[in-house]
């Protein structure tokens, strides 16, 4: 039996430890793209906590998977492998994965020494502090302290560190397609300690549109791309309107936010002079789902657009999808999930079931391996991709505490 206060107090007098780990691994310059050093490193110090450690590469064949998103700069996976490690168990138990991503995104702008992290009233900065480098110092503190105190949880203990879920989940794509198998699946993600067993799915697309240039003089045998650009991103947000409403109640967990698949234009470029109608005009952005499946909102965003606006766009308009994550669910009844909420409580942390509006690796699992996976971890999501990411180094080691007592009690 697992002296609660006991395991809290070690994971606490680890802290130093926990938070030189981190220290160490933000400083790798680990944007997508760019994991191989992170990766190796990792490597190096899980073959020290656990019984079983290897580098995993990702294939180059992923990139024509039916569910393989995109890649920064066509960056070829040799030489940016996962790391898989195993903690094995008595025996007698379930098996159970734990995911966290080692890859992050680039400096916000502004950021002050965004790979050069630095400690603040308790908090550790820099990129990926939170999201996810942090989550994955509690992973590791987890396997240190359980060697250290020489316990085991009842099953094996299976750890996914992956690549590229940042630019759509390839990293996590890869490990799935090897068909490993686990009874559930725990996603290390910062959600305020909170459990979500419903995440939010989103496409990444990008729209093109052609026009017809000309000199701003020539008005009638002009057709500007931008403003038929503009009238398609309007097209969408009305889908978004209309989709919302439609789906919102559809899962109790999401009404507590107004806006839980918000759509999001993040880039328009159009045109070569300020003097001349464009040619063509191109704007990307995310689509949020919640219980639609992805594909409805993929076909359907394509004939919207061709059909709800000018006849021009019918014949010009052009829409591909560079990440798709499809929304995903889980019974908050489970009772690996009643099991967790009851190991945060006991050790004395808010918690609640929740949903994430956001998405997350959890649909490979659970939608594709019909492993039931949530997320958890320390952290705040509002500290992530900006330019003051944190993480309280206290709630990393009473997390690890945490994930300790939920495996091995």
């Amino acid at each position: 039996m697992i002296d609660k206060e006991q395991l809290l107090q070690t994971c606490l007098g680890f802290q130093e430890e926990t938070a030189a780990f981190l220290d160490r691994l933000v400083r790798f310059e680990s944007i997508s793209g760019y994991e191989n050093s992170a990766m190796e490193w990792l490597h190096h110090q899980f073959q020290e906590v656990a019984d079983e450690c290897e580098l995993v590469p990702v294939p180059e064949e992923i990139v024509n998977d039916p569910d393989y998103a995109f890649r920064t700069d066509d960056r070829p996976y040799s030489g940016r492998p996962n790391v898989r490690a195993v903690f094995k168990g008595a025996g007698n138990g379930k098996r159970v994965i734990l995911n966290s991503h080692v890859d992050v995104v680039p400096p916000s702008m502004g950021q002050e020494r965004p790979f050069d992290p630095y400690i603040r009233d308790g908090a550790l900065y820099g990129r990926g502090a939170a999201d996810d480098k942090g989550q994955v110092a509690v992973i590791w503190t987890m396997l240190k302290i359980m060697k250290k105190l020489d316990i085991r949880p009842p099953g094996d203990v299976i750890i996914h560190l992956v690549i590229e879920e940042e630019t759509g989940g390839n990293g996590t794509l890869a490990f799935i397609r090897r068909g490993e198998t686990a009874d559930y699946c725990i996603i290390m993600e910062p959600c305020a300690n909170n459990i979500i067993t419903s995440t939010r799915g989103a496409v990444w697309f990008t729209g093109a549109v052609y026009g017809q240039a000309g000199h701003p003089g020539s008005s009638q045998t002009t057709v500007s791309a931008l403003k038929m650009a503009i009238e398609a991103m309007r097209i969408i947000e009305e889908y978004h309107d209309e989709l919302l409403a439609k789906t919102h109640a559809d899962d109790p967990l999401f009404l507590k936010f107004k806006n839980p698949m918000s759509v999001t234009f993040g880039q328009l470029t159009a045109g070569d002079w300020p003097a001349m109608v464009p040619q063509k005009a191109v704007f990307k952005g995310v689509f949020g789902l919640l219980t639609t499946p992805k594909e409805e909102v993929m076909r359907e965003l394509v004939e919207r657009v061709k059909t709800r606006g000018p006849e021009w766009l019918k014949d010009h308009f052009e829409m591909t999808f560079q990440y798709r994550h499809d929304t995903c669910r889980i019974d908050p009844r489970l009772p690996f999930v009643q099991k967790l909420m009851d190991c945060y409580q006991v050790m004395g942390v808010k918690t609640e079931i929740a949903a994430q509006p956001a998405s997350s690796d959890t649909w490979f699992y659970t939608n594709i391996m019909k492993i039931p996976a949530l997320s958890t971890g320390a952290g705040e999501i509002t500290d992530c991709h900006t330019a003051t990411e944190k993480v309280m180094l206290r709630g990393l080691s009473v997390e690890a505490a945490i994930m300790i007592l939920f495996l091995c009690s």
